[in-house]
């Protein structure tokens, strides 16, 4: 997992999933309505790719 996904500070907001996303830290579903973080992560080529991870996600 990189750093930057685990660091709280690069989290952009809370919000609500487009249906079909995983969280980026356990990989389970994401439910209907259920708020959660949403960040980016840098890649080396290509534009940053979004993620969103539950607010009280176990394994972040």
């Amino acid at each position: 997992m990189a750093a930057a996904e685990t660091d709280a500070r690069g989290w952009d907001y809370v919000t609500y999933a487009p249906s079909g996303e995983t969280c980026s830290a356990c990989m389970k579903p994401i439910k209907t309505l259920e708020q959660v973080h949403r960040g980016a992560l840098e890649r080396q080529s290509g534009a940053p790719v979004v993620v969103y991870r539950h607010l009280r996600c176990r394994r972040g």
